[in-house]
């Protein structure tokens, strides 16, 4: 468990005023939604990373020693690319990546050029073993077998970077000079403020002509849009239902809750247990006078809950209720991206499953698509958008290669992407044969597809399917 969220997870049990709210029952048949896989659940922090768990971590242990300063770690000696001042040489493309934690891996240590740590948390989810480390090694891995040709750049965020330490870690590899950044995370910061924090680093390192790579997010079931006309307790479906249930069936442990909007409306976020011999309990609270965003992170034993939003002003627009660990009785694919893959000028990526078709955990608001399931070297495989984002930045990597000296901007890469697509799926052949003819062609590349406040106090990032 992160520090931090140890230090928020303060469970608050009060009796509501009533029995609960209108067609709260989540003891009850509820909408189910529909679609192969399965919902990430978890007594403890750990998480699932490509098809391997990650055990939780225990109270005072570390990914890495906390330290009063980041410290660059170089890589080996005789690293592809690299030299004395650990900058890669040669004409090699340069590739950054944003993880957690990387732990060690033969077929990217040996393509690591440097090595940057933004925080000094000594908590985290544990190096190997599954962990963070397996994770984020594993995406450095897949953009290694896509890129041969590539030099790799970790920058290591920690499990809940503040939106300022992953500024850090954008700007180091900007300063880098490195031609692709991939991230296959997705963050919860507390604020809005720091959603946009955080929008923004990407959105500088895309300004200076680093073409920004990241998962659209695996939220499409931990995901809710939707619009209020009055104040009350907002109804989440068509049938006046105003609870959503967390998760299938009974839950325990940390859950984690963000309530976002625009313009001048107020919303209150609870989290409710479901009591069955009695009013249900409203066990935590998300109450803020100011601001756009509620938070809830709470360590919860076993129980059936549901959140409910309490309209205070309904304002103009929609409101986007994110459930990062767990599934909504009511969700919605459409919108449920988040930071970074919200930003201008960001390549977001979604997940088609073997069909050919979106993956149904996979969040739909995306500028491209590849393939949720990408094979490693050592024989396990990496599932989620975490594994489409660093394909397509393999990609952008070779379509680097292939452009030459005319270097290939962020625009450039992603309409080219696009053009070249199948269906929305990218074609990575098509894609590398049109950065490098569309000098001469003069980028005439024929179409593929029909398709087109509060101060911060840090982020929750999920990475894994």
């Amino acid at each position: 468990m992160g520090r931090r969220t140890a230090l928020l997870a303060v469970v608050i049990v009060v009796a509501s005023a009533g029995a609960g709210l209108v067609g709260a029952d989540v003891a009850g048949d509820g909408p189910a939604v529909q679609g192969g896989g399965s919902a990430v659940q978890s007594d403890h922090v750990g998480q699932l990373f490509g098809g391997v768990t990650a055990g939780a971590v225990l109270p005072g242990s570390s990914v890495h020693p906390a330290t009063d300063r980041a410290r660059i770690e170089r890589g080996p000696t005789g690293a592809v690319g690299s030299d004395a001042d650990g900058d890669a040489g040669g004409d090699e493309v340069r590739v950054g990546v944003i993880g957690s934690a990387f732990g060690d891996a033969a077929e990217v240590d040996g393509r690591v050029v440097a090595r940057e740590r933004v925080t000094a948390s000594r908590f985290g989810l544990a190096v190997g073993d599954g962990g963070a480390g397996d994770h984020d090694a594993a995406v450095a891995s897949v953009v290694a077998q896509r890129a041969p040709e590539s030099s790799l750049y970790l920058a290591s965020v920690g499990h809940e970077p503040t939106p300022a330490e992953y500024a850090r870690a954008v700007d180091w590899l900007v300063e880098h000079d490195v031609d692709v950044i991939v991230d296959s995370g997705s963050y919860y910061p507390r604020t809005a403020d720091g959603m946009d924090r955080i929008s923004a680093a990407a959105e500088r390192a895309a300004d200076r002509g680093t073409v920004f790579v990241t998962s659209g997010g695996n939220t499409a079931r931990r995901h809710w849009r939707g619009a209020a006309t009055e104040p009350g307790w907002l109804a989440f479906g068509d049938d006046g239902t105003q609870g959503n249930r967390l998760g299938d069936g009974r839950i325990s442990g940390a859950v984690t809750l963000r309530l976002y909007w625009e313009g001048s409306a107020d919303y209150d976020l609870y989290l409710y247990r479901d009591v069955v011999d009695g009013p249900d309990e409203v066990v935590a609270k998300s109450t803020r006078e100011s601001g756009s965003a509620e938070a809830i992170d709470a360590v919860l034993p076993r129980g059936s809950y549901y959140v409910a939003i309490d309209v205070r002003d309904p304002g103009a627009g929609h409101v986007d209720l994110f459930a990062a660990r767990h599934r909504l009785a009511y969700a919605a694919g459409a919108g449920s991206a988040v930071a970074p893959a919200t930003a201008d000028g960001v390549i977001s990526v979604g997940a088609v499953g073997s069909d050919g078709r979106l993956a149904a955990y996979s969040s739909a608001s995306t500028d491209v698509q590849a393939a949720g399931t990408v094979a490693l070297p050592d024989g396990r495989t990496l599932e989620g958008t975490s594994a489409a984002a660093p394909a397509v930045a393999g990609v952008v990597a070779e379509m680097s290669v292939a452009a030459g000296e005319d270097d290939l901007t962020p625009a450039e890469a992603e309409r080219l992407l696009r053009r070249t697509a199948v269906d929305g799926r990218i074609d990575p052949g098509s894609a590398v044969a049109a950065a490098g003819a569309r000098s001469r062609a003069g980028d005439d590349v024929g179409e593929r597809t029909d398709g087109d406040g509060t101060a911060d106090n840090g982020s929750w990032v999920y990475r894994g399917p």
